[in-house]
């Protein structure tokens, strides 16, 4: 794994001015990885991987070799990219179809995850599910299925805060996620949805980095206490204000 990999999602609604400024602002922000659900296009490029309905993409921008990718995988509404000692799933759900197709494409993607162990993974796009768990107000039948799927699968939810992700004019919603592996996920820093940047498209930016060693995991300040990081008592040394104060 590279020292620090940044890493976009977005879903452009097969939006040719989306797309275009998509790459635009990655490329402003130095991003490594971009993940895109809808694409209006894929290139036929060693740099870009798309599934099978071109419905979601990967695309690399920091090479690491004479390729990009070690190896594609691609199946409907997936594609696994692996890169810089990171395996990279991009995941697009159309609502349109079954909730069958819904399980059908989880219990695919489960099996990347499984398959790619020990190589840490990044699952992350529009899954068009609801769930209190990522902050939606109400839960759907995807959503606490994906839910269940993530805790049976082993990945940790990267989304905090409950900031839209997709914003229309009948109301918004929170379909774009991020898994991460759990090492991945205690690698993880500054997870944001980009409220005040310019897409283009109904969904907003998904930003987010990680970083490869205790040293540079350090040298960040984490969004949120992981578990064990906390504050430590000794307890025969404990003042009680002080303590009920912090």
């Amino acid at each position: 794994m590279a020292p620090s990999v940044s890493i976009l999602q977005a879903n452009v609604n097969h939006c040719v001015a989306a797309q275009d400024l998509l790459i635009q602002t990655a490329a402003q922000w130095k991003i490594d990885v971009v993940i895109v659900a809808e694409p209006y296009y894929v290139r036929d490029r060693d740099d870009w991987a798309g599934d099978r309905d071109d419905s979601v993409a990967i695309v690399a921008w920091r090479r690491t070799g004479p390729t990009p990718f070690k190896s594609i995988t691609k199946g409907r509404g997936w594609v696994l990219a692996s890169l810089g000692g990171i395996a990279v799933i991009g995941v697009y759900f159309a609502p349109s179809r079954s909730f069958a197709d819904f399980e059908r494409m989880l219990a695919e993607v489960g099996a990347l995850v499984a398959d790619a162990h020990p190589t840490p993974v990044v699952v992350a796009g529009d899954f068009n599910a609801k769930s209190s768990a990522w902050g939606s107000p109400v839960t759907d039948l995807r959503g606490e299925t994906l839910a269940d799927w993530a805790v049976s699968t082993g990945l940790v939810l990267l989304n905090r805060g409950a900031a839209q992700t997709c914003v229309r004019s009948q109301g918004g919603s929170i379909v774009d996620l991020s898994f991460a592996s759990p090492a991945l996920a205690r690698r993880t820093r500054r997870w944001r949805v980009e409220e005040g940047v310019e897409t283009l498209s109904d969904h907003r930016y998904i930003r987010f980095d990680m970083v490869s060693t205790p040293a540079d995991a350090s040298a960040v300040t984490p969004d949120r206490p992981l578990p064990g990081e906390g504050p430590r008592w000794k307890v025969s040394t404990l003042d009680p204000e002080l303590a009920k104060e912090a």
